[in-house]
């Protein structure tokens, strides 16, 4: 038992310094990636180019960073175990840059959603990602709100 609490601790440690980096208000901290990510990572659900490295990876955030700057993270809940780690999380943030064919307006938008990792040898292996799109495409005003 206590060989297996190390595995999960260890990814557990893994995934928060994974997300401290990639969303501290530091954009150079997403090099983060570099000893927290398998070098042939497989991610799923992000939108834009395939992420399948490290520096496509970076690219993503960079681009989503530009796009929604000023951000304020929170994870509201991190689940791990030998295998996989998962993240429910919000963001609230700047709409700084154009956006799904919105042109940014300098508002405070929120939205959320889940992160499951898997994870080999204590890196990041695999992502899967949900953001709530609905919700930020309200926020951002892309679609209008829904009546009661």
């Amino acid at each position: 038992m206590q060989a297996n609490q190390h595995i999960i601790d260890q990814n557990r440690n893994t995934v928060e310094r994974f997300l401290t980096g990639t969303h501290s208000k530091c954009i150079d901290d997403v090099d983060v990636i570099d000893d927290t990510v398998a070098p042939d990572i497989n991610c799923h659900g992000f939108p834009g180019e395939p992420i399948v490295d490290h520096e496509s990876y970076k690219g993503f955030f960079r681009s989503f960073r530009r796009r929604f700057s000023d951000m304020d993270w929170t994870v509201h809940a991190l689940i791990a175990d030998e295998q996989f780690v998962s993240a429910r999380w919000e963001i609230q943030a700047t709409f700084s840059s154009d956006f799904a064919g919105v042109k940014a307006d300098g508002r405070r938008i929120t939205f959320d959603g889940m992160v499951l990792y898997r994870m080999e040898d204590g890196l990041i292996a695999e992502t899967w990602l949900h953001m709530n799109e609905m919700r930020l495409l309200r926020e951002i005003g892309a679609i209008p709100a829904m009546a009661a």
